[in-house]
């Protein structure tokens, strides 16, 4: 059985044990969020360090039941490689500082099995932060899951959609990790950030196409795709920038970072 080991622990996040998860906790405690008549279905999350984007990321995670999912998909950007398919792991599982996680592979879904679309490279996903940041907290949220990590460069966004849909199901949950904008300042940062999110929320692939800044800008779009013909509906859970999420620690006039956590919701009838 082989395990990918954290990359990130002891910088995005801690390394230890008992500090990583009171700082989960505390985030979580600290996001005030209402319970949602509609089942979740999605989430875009943000994947920097804890303390920039972890008070954005714990609105979105807040809202899932321990038992609610048994299997997640995280689909995110590489910000190493470039590729045209959707690229899974090899490895069994992953581990964080709070233990260990199952790792799906696509002869795990009869649906994928012979789709070519999908392959398999440790190489792409060894050096890759923008998933692992985001397991410490599904294994504090969540009881039992197993995770499909995968990450994309350069896919066609009707193929992805084709590709993930028949795997998506009740006990399934896809996450999208993304950050917004990237080291503009505060107010321009603030404008940018919100007609990304605005096109979002209203479904608008298009108009996100031609004007959303975001890193996970292809995730995202394969999400409202997904979205639109599943008929989910988007909601703001929690948007801020580093500049607001850490007092002091960023340059306001240059080095803003923005985040969102958004969920997408199944609309019954």
């Amino acid at each position: 059985m082989s395990t990918r080991l954290p990359i990130v622990a002891g910088t995005f996040y801690p390394n230890d044990p008992e500090q990583l998860k009171q700082m989960i906790e505390e985030f979580l405690n600290k996001a005030t969020i209402s319970k949602q008549k509609e089942q979740i279905r999605a989430l875009i999350l943000p994947h920097a360090g804890y303390i920039y984007s972890g008070p954005v990321a714990a609105y979105g995670l807040k809202i899932l039941e321990p038992d609610s999912f048994n299997k997640v998909i995280l689909l995110g950007p590489s910000h190493h490689f470039a590729f045209e398919e959707l690229v899974a792991t090899t490895e069994d599982y992953w581990e964080t500082p709070l233990g260990k996680t199952k790792v799906l592979s696509k002869n795990d879904f009869p649906e994928l099995k012979n789709k070519k679309e999908i392959i398999e490279s440790a190489e792409i996903h060894h050096p890759e932060h923008c998933l692992e940041v985001l397991l410490p907290f599904l294994q504090v949220v969540l009881k039992d899951f197993e995770i499909f990590p995968l990450l994309i460069s350069d896919i066609d966004i009707k193929k992805a959609t084709e590709i993930l849909m028949p795997i998506i199901n009740e006990k399934t949950l896809l996450i999208i990790s993304s950050d917004l904008s990237h080291y503009l300042p505060y107010s321009q940062a603030k404008m940018v950030d919100k007609v990304t999110i605005d096109a979002i929320l209203a479904n608008d692939l298009d108009r996100f196409n031609e004007f959303g800044n975001a890193c996970g800008k292809k995730p995202i779009e394969i999400l409202l795709n997904i979205a639109i013909k599943k008929n989910w509906q988007p909601k703001l859970l929690c948007a801020m920038n580093s500049d607001e999420t850490v007092k002091g620690l960023s340059d306001k006039e240059s080095q803003v970072v923005g985040y969102a956590s958004i969920g997408f919701y199944e609309t019954k009838g």
